[in-house]
């Protein structure tokens, strides 16, 4: 039965459906935590993926807006068959649908959280996204951001990386994302910040349950195994000393914003 209202039409990675009747005011989307509960929960979140506000949606000026709050593993629109990474705030359209990571398979390929906007009252069609595809020269550890594939460029030699365990390519994912965010250079992450990244705050790990520097350790291993040509002597995911690890890693050329036709399985 169509809603006489504007509301999202979610569908869980595994294919649980349920609708959420949107009203004015603001609406959050993400987890719950003894801090708080958003208005739409997404749960089950098995590897922590999705943020505690992981975004928002809002009507503004007439119209629905989207906003990603910064979140980890970030929010990506679907819009007219095309695929685009939201960055900051967004208009939506009746039919756009917004994808977010919310787990893996047993072969490490993502699933998503599909959120459908419909809006009966809005009905044009939204314009597709031209933007341009952008050059990203020079050997790095290479990231495509929407569809989840790692390269290891090596002397203009690009290798695929493959059988990346989830809580690894869950470092990977959001070390590159603070390389995005500082234009393109690395960024060294201190063990803390990686340790509350990968488990969340202290005060939200189960009653007994400690999470220290072995077990970060033991991640960034089982990345290593995966990403560097010689795991013993590093050059992608290195150590700083007295600080924590830094990723080389740049964005594929479609990341951020070139779209792409790639359907990301729900």
């Amino acid at each position: 039965m169509k809603s006489r209202v504007a509301c999202v039409r979610i569908t869980s990675p595994d294919g649980q459906r349920s609708t959420y009747d949107l009203t004015p005011c603001r609406t959050t989307v993400g987890r719950s935590t003894s801090t708080g509960v958003p208005d739409i929960v997404l749960e089950p979140d098995p590897h922590q993926l999705i943020s505690r506000v992981h975004c928002v949606i809002e009507y503004v000026d007439g119209a629905w807006s989207l906003v990603d709050n910064a979140s980890t593993n970030g929010t990506l629109l679907r819009r007219n068959g095309t695929l685009s990474r939201v960055l900051g705030s967004t208009k939506l359209r009746h039919g756009d649908a917004v994808y977010i990571l919310g787990d893996f398979t047993e072969d490490s390929e993502p699933r998503y959280w599909k959120l459908k906007l419909d809006d009966p009252f809005r009905t044009e069609p939204a314009p597709a996204d031209s933007s341009p595809l952008a050059a990203d020269p020079a050997p790095y550890l290479e990231y495509d951001w929407i569809q989840m594939r790692i390269w290891r460029v090596t002397n203009d030699q690009r290798t695929e990386i493959e059988g990346l365990p989830p809580q690894a390519h869950k470092l990977i994912r959001y070390m590159a994302e603070l390389s995005r965010r500082n234009h393109g250079s690395p960024v060294a992450c201190t063990r803390t910040e990686l340790i509350h990244m990968m488990w969340g705050p202290p005060e939200e790990w189960p009653r007994g349950r400690i999470y220290d520097e072995t077990n970060l350790r033991n991640i960034v291993n089982a990345a290593r195994k995966r990403i560097e040509a010689d795991r013993a002597n590093p050059k992608l995911l290195q150590t700083e000393r007295n600080i924590g690890y830094r990723l080389i890693v740049r964005a594929r050329p479609t990341d951020p914003s070139g779209p792409t036709r790639w359907e990301p399985a729900g």
